[in-house]
């Protein structure tokens, strides 16, 4: 019985309950977190404070909690030999059974043969747990599509498997994913020193064209990284007479990388799914300048100011993923980020944005 799966849902349970052989129900009982070595051999219960002691598969039928886990005490092959085992059931379904070993020398899973109602531990190639799951999907047009999906010997992949047929989706497969994208919105500039300038820096408007790829890490969360070209320019035609202070001149050609990890409401039974993003982004430069142009008696000096070579900062987005086809998606969304470069001759720099985000994949 592997607890070590549970551990994340806290499995010391004050309303667990088991059932024996002879099918009586004992309710209200805590169920112990178990010796990872006896995973699967047994598990210790107090019934009504009493201390607790060990029950093993041949003591109780299975145990669990109403809304939550629940084990079973099944007979199975392991390694040639009948064993008597808590199963960890994994899929409660009428039609389809699925349920996990975790013992010494790793996992197995299982599934109940139908015809035999015995548990057979599913292969590599998991054509006994795919035909229950075709059977469930014979209606299904995407079932071709279905069949092609990928299947590893972990409880996640299993059960994405399970949700893709069973909703007839195949929105927990999103594959690699590359194609051209382009990013267009409004930059707020801040420089140090900007309040020489009565009235400011001017903001100004951006559009960059890029590409990108997405790799997937499981059937929710990818990692996006893009890669954009940027050009801005802005000036301060102020003129200060305290500070002779006629203008403030910025020009600035950069690569700009996103890199984001991307979270997808794939649960959702819709071509369109939702996202979420969250990453950095790096502005390197390419060329322009920074200058300060002052005035004295009628004729400009021009003072040039070293950019920062590199700007970095947060990024984040929301927006919708739209699947046209089998092979292209079409993504939009809204993105806002801050910048920060590093220390110039006598300025750092400090820009955000607010931009329109939309890319489609080949």
């Amino acid at each position: 019985m592997t607890f070590v799966a549970l551990g994340a849902m806290a499995q010391v349970s004050k309303d667990g309950y088991f059932i024996t052989n002879d099918g009586t129900r004992y309710d209200g009982v805590t169920i112990e977190n178990p010796d990872y070595a006896d995973a699967c051999e047994r598990v210790m219960i107090s019934v009504r404070g009493d201390g607790g002691r060990f029950y093993y598969p041949r003591d109780i039928a299975s145990y669990g909690t109403d809304f939550g886990y629940r084990y079973v005490s099944s007979t199975v092959m392991l390694n040639g030999d009948t064993a008597r085992v808590f199963l960890k059931e994994l899929v409660r379904d009428s039609d389809i059974s699925l349920y996990e070993y975790e013992g010494r020398s790793g996992r197995i899973f299982f599934t109940i043969d139908k015809e035999t109602g015995r548990y057979v531990s599913v292969n590599d190639d998991g054509e006994a747990y795919r035909s229950q799951l075709r059977q469930r999907a014979k209606d299904c047009p995407l079932l071709d599509e279905l069949d092609e999906q990928p299947l590893k010997m972990t409880e996640s992949s299993l059960l994405s498997l399970y949700e893709a047929y069973t909703r007839c989706s195949v929105n927990d497969y999103p594959g690699v994913k590359w194609g051209v994208a382009v990013n267009a919105g409004y930059s707020f500039f801040n420089f140090e020193d900007e309040n020489r300038y009565e009235n400011g820096i001017p903001d100004r408007p951006y559009a960059m064209p890029g590409l990108f790829v997405e790799l997937p890490i499981d059937r929710r969360i990818s990692f996006r990284a893009e890669l954009y070209y940027f050009f801005t320019k802005t000036r301060s035609n102020d003129f200060n007479s305290e500070l002779d202070a006629y203008a403030f001149e910025y020009k600035r050609h950069s690569l700009v990388l996103p890199l984001l990890f991307k979270y997808r409401f794939s649960n959702l039974d819709s071509k369109v799914l939702p996202y979420i993003e969250l990453g950095a982004t790096f502005d390197i430069k390419v060329s322009g300048k920074m200058d300060i142009i002052e005035n004295y008696g009628g004729e400009d000096t021009v003072l040039p100011l070293q950019a920062a070579r590199l700007a970095v900062g947060p990024e984040f987005g929301v927006g919708l993923e739209q699947k046209l086809n089998e092979r292209n998606t079409l993504y939009y969304g809204i993105r806002g980020g801050y910048y920060f470069g590093g220390a110039s001759t006598d300025k750092r720099e400090f820009r955000s944005n607010v931009s329109i985000n939309c890319s489609i994949s080949f």
